[in-house]
């Protein structure tokens, strides 16, 4: 629903949003009254023994009673906090009034809590230690609480939530430039207000020009997406379970399974424009044990955390016995790493090469300035480039730089230009530096493999791009890459030396500003039709976060939402207007915002299809998915690949592996599990123009 209205400000956080954190607060709240109540009733002789005993009475029947008042106010919040819907609000319109009464509960529990203190930690003497404990547990626990409300309320604080009624009363009767002029006021004060949000979230980065132009930019971006948006992040949340049902019901009903890829090849059209869009097929090199022996590399960019992460019981033993210190270190010029070189000890024992065999190693961090490490694999005669993926705020201000720059060396291409920016980086480091060519210096003959997972993937094809003219037998490993990176004609031009390896659901290869104005559409659509109130969307979701399990219980029949088809925008709003038509809601002000909402995100969407070049992972793409979901908890996947068009991952697919499946460790492992079977990919199936090829 939208932010709830109190004290004349809009909160980030919604009247259907108390009911696990009221019912939270009934439970410690029952267990201190009954806590209070024994030692009282049972003990209530040695009270009055104590010191002041008739204040300490006092201080108890207090206690109790403004538990048990409070108590019934949590009690009432969770009732009316579980009525109605996420649209549907009427029902909740007391909640306020609910939370006024308690926060004038507060000020005698303050003042109850002060006395407790006072007499607890000075007056307690002559008292009993058991005695003396409970208060001082009950103050300190009522202390806590108050701490946790006080984040609570900063947390859900919005900046730019200042109700104007004369505004609101008044818009109708506007001009349309007046109209205009309040609403781009609007939408530089929540530009204002994202810029400040970044530059406090990235508060240890430099303030340069290149810094501020990246914050103007993302806070451009972030308030575009958001500007119409009335939601709290639950609301959000509860959408994107939504989501994920009617994508598994549509997945069903074409027969179709996102679980497996039985016949998928067959039974999927594969988008091919033009006879010069056939796929070609795989170079021999692109194979299931080239990907999982250089995916070594690229996990061993992430330094020590990814290490520990991936060996929580003997992490640190084995990381200990490869740290030393810069003197003993006998390999090539290591930046910016620790005193005892733990980034540069985790590369070592993740590829299991000598010191003398990494040529140069940086943790440099900046802006478009990734980290990278350069080394020689002995074994398959090749020079390794590898870029760190994602690991610090200043990667994601690299990340979010999503606007498109022209890429030189492919006629009519463009590519992410904070990714573009960070390979240019590397460029410039490797060749002005002169760190390739010490590295060919000592392994006459080799070939270049450039790799990286994540934000490394990415900006590695771009470097395998760049560097294409000097060493054109370069060849990439990009493992899980951004989505919106290249052109659809830049990832067809890399794919006789370019090979990405997607895993699952992940939703970072299918991530674009296209991409997402899909899935904000179909969110508010799904939002606007639930009629389930929102906490037991959650609870299905939670529960099915954590134990795997679909159940249908928690949601109705009533919660069909409006999909938005990705294909015919004109027939999606033929039906938008259908279907919204029928809404309960369609007379309130929520339910005409979320009708704009809805139509707004659809004629983003279109129009950056039109302003925007779409952009796609880059090169040949395998795609990794388990066989079977139904396995058990501690059995190791089944894994099937096929080779994938870059087309194919337009669409992000909301469920819990969405995230999961990006883990480096998680994609190294089942890429290790298809080595060992020495598996083959299936064949992509090229579309009509031959029917011959499998």
């Amino acid at each position: 629903m939208p932010g709830l209205i109190a004290f004349r400000r809009r909160w980030g956080i919604g009247s259907d949003d108390f009911v696990f954190p009221a019912l939270l607060e009934l439970f410690l709240r029952l267990v201190w009254i009954t806590a209070i109540s024994i030692v009282y009733s049972v003990h209530s002789d040695a009270i009055f023994e104590c010191k002041d005993g008739r204040l300490l009475k006092a201080y108890y029947i207090g206690v109790l009673v403004l538990l048990s008042v409070t108590a019934l106010l949590c009690a009432s919040i969770v009732y009316v906090s579980m009525q109605g819907t996420i649209m549907i609000t009427s029902p909740r319109k007391k909640l306020s009034k609910l939370l006024y009464l308690k926060i004038i509960i507060t000020l005698p529990e303050i003042v109850w809590n002060i006395l407790g203190t006072y007499w607890s930690f000075l007056q307690s003497s002559n008292c009993q230690e058991f005695v003396v404990r409970t208060v001082q547990g009950a103050v300190i626990t009522g202390w806590v609480l108050g701490v946790i409300v006080m984040i609570g309320i900063a947390i859900v604080f919005d900046p730019l939530g200042k109700v104007h009624k004369k505004h609101d009363s008044s818009c109708s009767d506007l001009q349309s430039d007046e109209k205009s002029q309040i609403l781009e006021g609007a939408m530089t004060a929540a530009k204002q207000a994202w810029e400040k949000r970044c530059r406090l979230l990235c508060c240890c980065i430099l303030g340069d020009e290149q810094s501020k132009d990246a914050f103007d930019e993302i806070s451009n971006l972030l308030a575009d997406f958001f500007q119409d948006l009335d939601l709290v992040p639950t609301d959000i949340a509860a959408g994107l379970i939504l989501v994920q049902k009617d994508q598994d019901k549509i997945s069903a009903g074409c027969g179709r399974s996102y679980n497996t890829f039985t016949e998928l090849s067959t039974s999927v059209k594969q988008p091919v424009s033009s006879p010069s869009d056939v796929p070609l097929g795989p170079a021999n090199w692109m194979t299931s044990k080239n990907m999982h022996h250089y995916m070594n590399y690229a996990v061993g960019s992430y330094g020590w955390p990814m290490f520990m992460f991936s060996h929580l019981a003997t992490g640190l033993c084995r990381l200990c016995g490869a740290c030393r210190c810069q003197v003993c270190f006998t390999g090539g010029e290591v930046i910016d790493d620790n005193c005892c070189q733990c980034h540069t000890a985790a590369i070592r024992r993740q590829t299991r090469i000598s010191d003398t065999d990494l040529v140069y190693v940086s943790f440099h961090n900046k802006i478009y300035q990734i980290p990278f490490y350069v080394a020689i694999d002995r074994g398959q005669q090749t020079v390794v480039v590898s870029v760190r993926g994602t690991l610090s705020l200043k990667d994601a201000v690299t990340d979010m730089s999503a606007e498109s720059d022209a890429l030189e060396m492919v006629e009519n291409a463009v590519g992410h230009r904070g990714i573009l920016q960070a390979a240019k980086y590397i460029k410039d480091q490797l060749l002005g530096r002169g760190i390739l060519e010490a590295a060919f210096q000592q392994a006459q003959g080799a070939g270049l493999v450039i790799c990286g997972h994540s934000l490394g993937a990415g900006a590695a094809a771009l470097l395998a791009l760049l560097l294409k003219s000097e060493y054109p037998d370069v060849r990439c490993f990009a493992y899980s890459p951004p989505g919106g990176l290249m052109s659809y004609n830049a990832s067809v031009f890399c794919r006789d030396f370019v090979c990405s390896v997607i895993l699952g659901k992940d939703f970072i290869p299918r991530l674009g500003l296209v991409s997402m104005e899909d899935l904000k559409a179909k969110t508010l659509q799904c939002i606007a039709n639930s009629k389930t109130p929102k906490y037991r969307i959650l609870m299905r979701g939670i529960w099915q976060l954590f134990c795997s399990c679909k159940d249908e219980t928690l949601i109705t029949e009533n919660d069909k939402s409006i999909l938005v088809d990705n294909e015919e925008s004109n027939h999606s709003q033929q039906t938008l207007q259908r279907n919204i038509s029928i809404l309960q809601y369609q007379t309130s002000v929520y339910g005409r915002k979320l009708q704009n909402a809805i139509q707004n995100t659809i004629h983003a969407r279109e129009q950056y299809k039109i302003t925007h070049t779409p952009l796609y992972p880059p090169g040949q793409i395998l795609h990794i998915q388990e066989v079977d979901t139904d396995r058990g908890c501690f059995e190791d996947p089944a894994y099937f690949a096929e080779w994938k068009d870059p087309k194919d991952f337009t669409e992000i697919l909301v469920c819990p592996e969405m995230i999961s499946d990006h883990f480096p460790d998680k994609v190294l492992k089942s890429l290790e599990l298809l080595s060992a079977k020495n598996f083959t990919p299936h064949s992509r199936n090229p579309g009509p123009i031959d029917d011959t090829k499998v």
